[in-house]
């Protein structure tokens, strides 16, 4: 399951948008997107999108000895009239694993699984993220693995752009919903299966 979930359209300071609740969701589109957006008025904002993305992980299995992961998500579109920040991966708990609601918007981790520059956020590719130590941790070896997409002024709660009327920046990301599976996102689990020792069993009659 994929999509996003958004705060707007407002006019607030940056802290508000991104402590408020959200607003709308997108999780049927060919895309998802992640970003924020200015409104008319001087250091305010009037859209704030974070973006989720959950895979069954449950193959790896309670014996799975993780090593290491790579989320990759295929560029759509991208732009930075307000300024360069990074597109980080961190933890997601929505209601459910099969569709978004409104209240998800605040279901979100603040800790960043590792992220992306904008400058390397390159289009007609898949653009990968390495998880880091806690976002090896958060892959669940028998259930599913929820993340979130969140811009770096998102994560860290400090706007450092520059504000520009209605100006923007934006990661979008092709979603499972893309015709076939070719620009699908995915995440890559390099993992080893540990086999327990073998027990004897003794039988008395």
């Amino acid at each position: 399951m994929d999509g996003y979930v958004w705060r707007g359209i407002v006019s607030e300071a940056f802290s508000t948008i991104r402590n408020g609740a959200g607003s709308s969701l997108d999780d049927t589109n060919t895309y998802f997107s992640t970003g924020l957006t200015a409104s008319a008025t001087t250091n305010q904002f009037k859209i704030l999108n974070r973006s989720y993305v959950l895979f069954d992980t449950s193959a790896i299995g309670a014996n799975g000895v993780i090593s290491s992961s790579i989320f990759s998500g295929y560029y759509y579109a991208a732009g930075n009239t307000l300024g360069s920040t990074d597109l980080h991966l961190a933890s997601s708990t929505p209601a459910s694993n099969t569709g978004l609601v409104a209240t998800d918007y605040q279901q979100i981790g603040r800790t960043s699984f590792g992220s992306i520059t904008y400058a390397n956020f390159i289009a007609s590719q898949y653009n990968d993220i390495t998880l880091n130590a806690d976002g090896l941790a958060s892959i669940s070896k028998m259930g599913i693995s929820k993340f979130s997409l969140q811009v770096g002024w998102d994560i860290t709660g400090s706007f450092t752009g520059t504000w520009g009327d209605s100006k923007q920046i934006s990661f979008l990301i092709y979603s499972a919903e893309q015709t076939d599976t070719s620009q699908d996102p995915k995440l890559v689990v390099t993992y080893t299966v540990v086999i327990p020792p073998k027990q004897d069993v003794i039988w008395f009659d």
